[in-house]
């Protein structure tokens, strides 16, 4: 009797472990969907910036896109400003985040249009490339249609994802002690309303 109470309760674990397995993957596509519908909603609110004016975004719409928390993490600075020079003005805005040694900066940066500034600032647009090593990995490619920029090290825990969007706007993500998922989702956090 023994040995059929024994099979019963393996079969019971097996089946729990293979349902819980199934909840973690739905999780798991049920987060990335959110994540891509928020980068498709983003998306579409830098395009709606951009068709607005080729005036620079005032920084303080860029600063209130950028979330009180984030992952998890309290922000403790919000930064924003305009400056310009012979006609060629940049609007930008910063928040960073932490919670114990875990830290995430976010940088917002609208060139107007001039695409020339925008190259400058992010020299990596004009690039291919694709490293990856046993510690992690650098390249460019695209996130939800988006000219990207990602680096990130497994060993030490840090990263970067630059992108731009609507051919004006650069968004910049650099975090510590976080995982590449959180870089990615701090991306589809940022909420722009025109």
């Amino acid at each position: 009797m023994r040995i059929s109470h024994v099979l019963i309760l393996l079969v019971l674990l097996g089946v729990a472990f293979v349902s819980c397995k199934q909840d973690a993957a739905s999780a798991a596509a049920e987060v990335k969907k959110e994540q891509e519908d928020a980068l498709k909603a983003l998306d579409k609110s830098f395009a709606e910036l951009k068709a607005s004016s080729t005036e620079v975004v005032d920084f303080r719409i860029l600063k209130d896109a950028l979330p009180e928390k984030l992952q998890g993490m309290d922000r403790v600075s919000h930064n924003g400003q305009k400056t310009g020079i012979a006609g060629l003005n940049i609007s930008t805005a910063d928040a960073e985040y932490r919670e114990g040694d875990r830290t995430i900066s976010i940088t917002l940066l609208d060139s107007g249009g001039f695409g020339a500034a925008l190259a400058g600032l992010a020299e990596w647009s004009q690039l291919e490339m694709d490293k990856e090593t046993d510690q992690g990995y650098e390249r460019t490619t695209m996130i939800d249609g988006k000219r990207a920029y990602e680096k990130f090290d497994r060993t030490a825990k840090t990263g970067e994802i630059a992108m731009i969007a609507a051919d004006r706007f650069l968004v910049n993500v650099k975090g510590t002690s976080i995982t590449e998922e959180d870089l990615r989702a701090a991306v589809s956090k940022i909420q722009l309303k025109g």
